[in-house]
């Protein structure tokens, strides 16, 4: 009993702090940086494989719009500050995997990890995810087994925490929200774009000898589209969500 209050313990005090988690990711991988190189030697070659990285960061970003865009408020997939949930979403993708949100959080983590083609940096990543994400996964679960009880462990039993089944898919009652997804995760496709824009100007500011005394002969046409057509959205997205409802959706 003392170890399972002090697993919980744990888990409430990540739980706080996990929006810190892509910071202290963040800051491992700049530390890396320090001693990349192009892939192949070629800048071309290395911006086809920074954008497969973005396509691993993509897929992590659809999984938890997926989860979103169906998800109804205060359930179990829409605590953000502390333990709620008025039932256990048992639909769509948690029909598949416990802990959705938290897959898709490790994909798009993962991304700008695999940039640096670092096996001792991603296996850190992974270790830390692991150990990280566990403490809370066991804090939640303890949360909902005390107030669901064996509507939950049922569940629970049938369905995997973190690696998906791939039958057994049960279609949610609700529509899927677009303007649910794009209210809450534009943050999240604004981040990852700037990181790996980020990391393309100082993997080239560092493979091309720029000068200190003028750093923008770093910034390369593609980081400029890139960057400018996110910044665009991301600022308009932001107006709308600061100004209007149109994208309020009830009970979501």
């Amino acid at each position: 009993m003392a170890l399972i209050e002090e697993l919980d313990k744990q888990g409430n005090f990540l739980f706080r702090w996990r929006s810190y988690v892509p910071g202290f990711i963040l800051l491992l991988c700049l530390y890396a940086l320090k001693d990349y190189q192009f892939l192949n030697g070629s800048y071309e070659d290395n911006l086809y494989y920074a954008a497969a990285c973005f396509l691993v960061s993509l897929i992590g970003l659809a999984v938890r719009c997926f989860v979103i865009g169906y998800a109804p408020a205060r359930t179990s997939g829409r605590n953000t500050k502390e333990q709620v949930a008025d039932l256990v979403n048992m639909e769509g993708i948690y029909s598949l995997v416990r802990h959705p949100l938290y897959l898709g959080n490790f994909l798009l983590y993962l991304g700008p990890v695999l940039y640096f083609r670092n096996l001792p940096l991603t296996l850190v990543f992974v270790l830390f995810f692991g150990f990280y994400y566990e403490r809370i996964m066991f804090t939640e679960e303890k949360f909902l087994r005390e107030k669901f009880g064996k509507e939950y462990l049922d569940w629970a039993d049938r369905i995997p925490a973190f690696f998906p089944k791939w039958t057994g898919f049960v279609k949610p009652k609700l529509s899927f929200s677009f303007r649910n997804v794009l209210k809450r995760e534009y943050p999240s496709l604004f981040g990852v774009t700037v990181i790996f824009v980020l990391f393309d100007f100082l993997a080239n500011f560092l493979n091309s000898f720029a000068s200190w005394t003028a750093p923008w002969e770093a910034i390369t046409e593609p980081q400029i589209w890139v960057f400018g057509i996110g910044t665009v959205f991301y600022i308009l997205v932001r107006l709308v969500v600061k100004t209007t409802r149109l994208l309020h959706v009830e009970g979501r």
